[in-house]
């Protein structure tokens, strides 16, 4: 407990001074004593884009940019924000059917927010509504503890700071401002292909997404590109996936889907009939080759790292979403890449940490048994559990567990005010619950209560992946 109230009062003080989010110590969010504003005044004056949508109008290709000019300050000087020109839109799948929603900002040019990302600008950034998490903090924990996993390991993870937002001058809540998961330099680095293009040899960033059918009938077009791969080993329903990054051809697509299809064969087949299948030179088809091992096998189409980091980032929150979505991997078979399939951008914790009914339990192995093909796929491996443990003493060593409790204690305390101010604003969400949550956290009545749940189970998670790991 001493050395947990330490980290705490060092985060305070991160928070007090107003650090950079990177230290020679390791990586921290920012967390100030008073939240920045993030003010949004559309040119029609009108707050419908934020208001009049719910999900079946996204499925109709309804919901489309509204004008909008997009001021920051409540902050630093260096990063104030004065009437920038942007567009606006609510953002989101089954969440646009919340009342408060998430929004997308697309600037007209170029913009750094915050000083995120270390101070890159960006057209494309999210502010995360975070309706159905009473505690609000569920997102920054799971994107520290991501951070520290993947992102100490050089894979991509958003850079975030929690601001309070107006909508056309009315308070509109504590928002979570996050990047857009996107192929862009500092964000998702794969080869870009050029205008026009159509070569295979270029970088890939797609999404598991149980709406990837959905994307298909949208109309015009106007939905992402998708494919879909046959999980062997995995019960219930097939997810497929849904292109996040640019192509300019059906043959990129289709090209996409076979060698996705044909990495999991090879990790498969390996693990499950003692076979063993290697590319050939244009990736196009498979041939049996005299593996030594299954480690080895999988080594040279996985990126085992960012396999094993994501493995225990998702063993530690227990997010019900990587059987169903928002569950990001990459490839980059352009001159420079690495050729391995790669885990990585993880996003979307707000279902997380034990707070969906059936989902409550914060003990036993969760994403070994998840529907995520991927991560059960290599989890009852003796290689693999030898990895995981390599990287659980790391982790353990660099203090993560106990940061990530000290940054509750430290969100709950720094931003009280600022979240009760969020509540006043959506009282509905206390009245009303979440039909989708445990009834402990429906009978919660603030933000705190909602947080010191959040500290107790995943204290106990901790506690119980100790026992599994050390």
């Amino acid at each position: 407990m001493k050395r947990l109230m330490i980290l705490l009062s060092l985060l305070l003080l991160t928070a007090a001074s107003a650090m950079e989010t990177a230290s020679a110590e390791g990586w921290y969010p920012q967390i100030t004593e008073e939240m920045p504003v993030i003010r949004i005044d559309t040119a029609d004056g009108s707050s419908g884009f934020i208001t009049d949508y719910v999900r079946e109008d996204k499925l109709l290709g309804h919901i489309d940019y509204t004008d909008a000019v997009v001021s920051v300050g409540g902050c630093g000087e260096a990063y104030v924000l004065a009437q920038a020109k942007a567009q606006v839109k609510a953002r989101g799948n089954w969440t646009l059917n919340y009342p408060k929603k998430s929004i997308r900002i697309k600037f007209a040019g170029k913009q750094g927010m915050l000083g995120l990302n270390e101070g890159r600008a960006y057209k494309n950034w999210v502010l995360l509504a975070d309706w159905k998490d009473l505690s609000m903090i569920n997102q920054p924990v799971g994107l520290y503890l991501a951070h520290a996993i993947l992102g100490a390991d050089g894979y991509y993870c958003t850079d975030y700071r929690s601001v309070e937002v107006y909508v056309n001058g009315e308070y509109w809540g504590v928002y979570l401002l996050a990047e857009q998961q996107e192929v862009n330099p500092g964000r998702v680095e794969v080869t870009e292909p050029g205008k026009d293009y159509i070569g295979k040899d270029i970088g890939y960033f797609f999404e598991y997404d149980a709406y990837w059918q959905d994307e298909n009938r949208m109309p015009g077009d106007s939905g992402d590109p998708t494919f879909d791969v046959y999980h062997a080993g995995v019960t219930g329903e097939q997810q497929g996936y849904t292109i996040k990054s640019d192509i300019n051809a059906d043959r990129q697509r289709s090209f996409l889907g076979a060698y996705v299809r044909r990495v999991y064969q090879i990790a498969w087949s390996a693990v499950h009939e003692g076979k063993h299948y290697a590319f050939n030179e244009a990736r196009t088809a498979l041939r049996l080759t005299e593996g030594t091992s299954v480690q080895e096998t999988v080594a040279a189409v996985i990126d085992l790292r960012s396999l094993v980091d994501t493995y225990i980032l998702n063993e530690i929150v227990c997010n019900p979403d990587i059987g169903w979505s928002s569950f990001y991997l990459s490839v980059d078979l352009g001159e420079g890449g690495s050729g391995l399939l790669t885990f990585e951008a993880p996003w979307d914790f707000d279902s997380a940490f034990g707070i969906r009914a059936g989902y409550e339990s914060n003990t036993g192995l969760y994403a070994a048994d998840s529907g995520n093909p991927w991560l059960r796929l290599f989890a009852g491996e003796a290689w693999f559990q030898e990895m995981i443990r390599a990287r659980w003493a790391e982790l353990r060593q660099a203090d993560v567990p106990d940061t990530a409790l000290a940054l509750i204690l430290s969100h709950k305390e720094t931003y009280a005010a600022h979240y009760a101010r969020n509540y006043e604003r959506w009282p509905e969400r206390i009245a009303e619950g979440n039909g989708e949550l445990i009834d402990e956290l429906n009978a919660c009545r603030t933000q705190g209560e909602a947080a010191d749940y959040l500290y107790r189970w995943l204290e106990g998670r901790f506690q119980y992946l100790d026992g599994q790991w050390q």
